[in-house]
């Protein structure tokens, strides 16, 4: 169950001795490229040789790919360990699942000497249980519609939750927003007395080169596919840079060009890929990407959807490029019947695949390019059975 608000986490580190406030921190919040730009943090990190925790959000396996050490996964040990701390500090029943694991998070990193951690807000911002940091450098990559029924219907509203990480006297870093959720921004940067650092701005990508005051890199090329990559790429960079670390220019290439993030136009074979678009936004970079690396290609579409997304609207964006699609029903509980998808559907080259076990990400189709999208954990069940 989802229970927005931080009074239950908060008291739950009170008892732990507050873990989360042992390292330095940057909390990624906003409705799209959050993980992308902790992926490119990530990078950047590893190749400076710098120590890194991170907590992103869903999984993509299980729980343990959610909380990494230098880039590897938790293991069950260390996560049993942090569990029976909990145990022991009497917060059991407390906390909600994503609480809990916030919790432990903040646990595991306390056993490490981290120069830094990477933190994903999971919806939200500002009542999200990752909001209990009290110091943080924050960075916004980008704010749209989405979880109306938590966050509202408006941008203005989502644009509260999503700037409500800021921190009192803090720094927060971001990309292209809407000129309504930058006017909520500005007065939340106001009212804290804060600093805001704006890309196109303050910091800018021209081709393939970033600028930022006296900081130049050049040749930067991602293997992130998508224009809006460059903007997740340079959040990345100077969110590193205002964290007070030195960068190398060769390194920072290297790192780029390195950076990846499984669900986001990840290359699962020559002709496949996996994309968890799911919103407005997404599935317009999406289109945007499709159209710009694979302008003469078939594409089909393998599609499941999550019943609280705007599933009209990725349907209408994705039958402009379409040469087919697959309808698919999944596990997860809010998944939406793949009926609908059909029904709602005006391509006439459509199908329905009932038993996602049926389907077959490993044989090729050399006449199409496969794209497999509209949620994340759609992709995350196809990686099981196609593993």
């Amino acid at each position: 169950m989802i229970k927005p608000g931080l009074e239950r986490i908060q008291e739950a580190l009170n008892k732990l001795g507050n873990p989360q406030e042992k390292h330095k921190l940057i909390h990624v919040a906003g409705t799209n490229g959050k993980g992308s730009t902790i992926a490119f943090m990530r990078a950047i990190a590893k190749e400076h040789n710098l120590t890194y925790g991170s907590f992103t959000s869903p999984c993509l396996i299980d729980v343990h790919d959610q909380i990494q050490i230098n880039g590897n996964n938790v293991t069950e040990d260390q996560m049993d360990k942090a569990f029976q701390k909990l145990r022991l500090a009497g917060i059991s029943g407390m906390l909600t699942d994503f609480e809990l694991l916030t919790v432990v998070a903040f646990l595991i990193f306390e056993e490490h000497d981290l120069d830094i951690v990477f933190l994903e807000s999971g919806m939200g911002g500002r009542l999200d249980s990752t909001n209990v940091i009290q110091h943080s450098l924050a960075v916004i990559p980008s704010i749209s519609i989405d979880h109306t029924n938590f966050l509202g219907d408006t941008i203005e509203k989502i644009s509260w939750h999503k700037a409500g990480i800021l921190k009192e006297h803090g720094k927060l870093i971001i990309g292209e927003i809407p000129q309504s959720a930058k006017e909520v921004v500005d007065k939340e940067v106001k009212e804290k007395q804060a600093e805001l650092i704006e890309i196109n701005k303050d910091f800018k990508m021209i081709g393939k080169s970033y600028t930022y005051h006296n900081h130049q890199f050049s040749d930067l090329m991602p293997q992130m596919l998508g224009s809006h990559q460059l903007s997740n790429m340079a959040l990345a960079i100077t969110a590193i840079l205002e964290s007070e670390f030195a960068l190398d220019e060769e390194k920072v290439q290297r790192a780029v060009s390195m950076a990846a993030l499984p669900g986001r136009m990840e290359k699962w074979s020559e002709r496949t890929y996996m994309d968890g678009a799911h919103n407005k936004a997404s599935i317009d970079a999406l289109v945007e990407t499709i159209k710009q690396y694979f302008p003469n290609e078939r594409i089909h579409f393998i599609i499941g959807i999550l019943k609280d997304k705007d599933y009209m609207y990725i349907l209408k964006r994705l039958e402009e490029i379409a040469a087919s699609f697959e309808f698919v029903d999944f596990k997860h509980e809010r998944a939406l019947d793949a009926n609908i998808l059909f029904k709602h559907c005006t391509h006439s080259e459509k199908r329905i695949t009932k038993d996602i076990n049926n389907i077959d990400l490993i044989s090729e189709n050399e006449e199409v390019v496969t794209i497999v999208t509209g949620s994340l954990y759609l992709i995350t069940e196809l990686k099981g059975i196609n593993r």
